[in-house]
């Protein structure tokens, strides 16, 4: 199982650092040609550009979250922050982009599996009645 889950988070930690840091350094054009995503997929990154705050945000938290994946610190909360974000890609990929479902759904196994098995970490964030 140890073995499981440092695959996960590495897997995991790499696809969200060479992502995040593709979107400053903008080096996988380069190396891969990603097919085309889709008109409604296109228009839907351009309206998200266009807020000129959102993508540097998204992605500097992508970056900060695997780099501590990468060095195991504090990986049960990362994998939780990283959880709405990993569900809106697969939601995206799924909806929008279908080349990319495969992608997507990877990621969203390796997050899931990251969450059940650090899921002893979540027992007081998950209490009906927490302590004060």
């Amino acid at each position: 199982m140890k073995t499981a889950v440092l695959i996960a988070r590495l897997a995991l930690g790499l696809i969200y650092l060479v992502f995040g840091l593709d979107y400053f350094l903008n080096f996988m054009s380069h190396i891969i040609n990603f097919p085309p995503a889709g008109e409604k997929a296109d228009a839907f990154f351009g309206a998200l550009g266009a807020t000129g705050y959102f993508f540097p945000f998204l992605k500097t938290i992508e970056i900060i979250c695997a780099v501590f994946l990468l060095i195991n610190r504090y990986t049960a909360f990362f994998a939780v922050v990283l959880f709405p974000i990993t569900m809106n890609i697969f939601m995206l990929y799924a909806c929008l982009a279908h080349p990319y479902i495969p992608l997507g759904t990877g990621m969203l196994v390796l997050n899931i599996f990251m969450l059940f098995s650090y899921r002893k970490n979540y027992s007081d964030l998950l209490s009906a009645t927490p302590k004060i």
